[in-house]
């Protein structure tokens, strides 16, 4: 077995300003659920982004089982101003919150400070220290890592305490309406296109489907909190564009053979692209209109297969990859 070792980044080369890159990336539903994963935050979902409180505004307010919880964002080390302002966000609002204070370096006496401000305040606040990673492997995509230092005493046994209420398959609320939502479209696709799926249904809000060459996937996705749906060519390890430069240069013939336009993101901050479709303001956990979802997501992966399966086999990706 081959190894490596893991490269540390520095998180500005990802997200370079806080409030405009890095804070609207986490709000994303697939990146916040990262972090509620790390702080064992149940059915954590974003509400809002700069959401005011006083003459402040809290860079990331959401909502858990058991109340707010509210995120403030630092790519540099912790500061006393940023500490000001958590303690004057809990103060403007008046209910059960749960702090979480992210920063590329936590120093010791804002760690002893959230440590202090568990033990003085009562169960209804709950605060959290988060130092936030940016890591690769050679030339793998970047990959954050959100890494508890600081939080309540009595976490660990809360944790287990709600696990054991959600029930024995430790899905979520949001997970089983995912896992539900997928299951059943698996259903209406070994209907129609018997023999295409190749994995389970998940439990998160995408599931990638072979296009026949490895690091090119067709994904389908879901928002439940936003209420839309879309389905995509992902590509993987595309850090300098030039795989979706190259298709480019055929988007016209590309769409026309897709029979619409499609939208070509560059997704740097992953060291990947993709190229998609969505369909917005409709909500897939409305069980009245899967029927007409599960139909648009498979005439989306057939105009996929035939837009862009033969063009990708072709790609020669070691010419791509040695071009300026």
């Amino acid at each position: 077995m081959q190894l490596n070792h893991l490269k540390r980044l520095n998180p500005r080369t990802a997200w370079q300003n806080e409030a405009t890159d890095f804070t609207p990336w986490l709000a994303r539903e697939e990146n916040f659920s990262a972090l509620a994963d790390a702080l064992h935050l149940f059915e954590a979902e974003v509400e809002t982004t700069e959401h005011s409180i006083g003459s402040f505004s809290a860079d990331i307010l959401a909502r858990d089982r058991d109340g707010r919880v509210l995120v403030e964002n630092q790519l540099e080390q912790t500061d006393h101003t940023h500490l000001g302002q958590i303690i004057t966000y809990v103060a403007g609002l008046e209910e059960p919150t749960k702090v979480v204070w992210i920063s590329t370096r936590i120093r010791e006496e804002h760690r002893a400070a959230i440590d202090w401000l568990n033990e003085q305040t009562g169960e209804d606040y709950s605060f959290f220290a988060v130092e936030l990673e940016l890591v690769q492997i050679e030339k793998s995509p970047a990959a954050p890592l959100f890494h508890v230092v600081a939080k309540p005493n009595h976490w660990s046994r809360h944790v287990a305490r709600k696990s054991k209420n959600i029930n024995n398959a430790a899905l979520s609320e949001r997970q089983g309406k995912y896992l539900e939502y997928w299951t059943a479209f698996a259903a209406a696709l070994d209907e129609k296109l018997p023999g295409l799926r190749g994995s389970n249904p998940p439990s998160n809000h995408w599931w990638p489907f072979p296009i026949g060459r490895s690091g090119f996937h067709i994904t389908l996705t879901a928002g439940g909190r936003d209420r839309w749906v879309g389905a995509e060519v992902y590509i993987q390890n595309d850090p300098e564009q030039k795989v979706i430069d190259a298709l480019m240069q055929n988007k016209s013939a590309i769409e026309t053979d897709y029979r619409a336009d499609l939208r070509w993101e560059r997704l740097e901050e992953r060291k990947g692209s993709r190229v998609a479709v969505r369909w917005e303001n409709i909500d897939p956990f409305d069980r009245n209109q899967w029927p007409e979802i599960f139909d648009w997501y498979i005439d989306s992966m057939e105009s996929f297969r035939r837009a862009f399966a033969e063009r990708i086999r072709k790609l020669d990706l070691e010419a791509l990859s040695g071009s300026d």
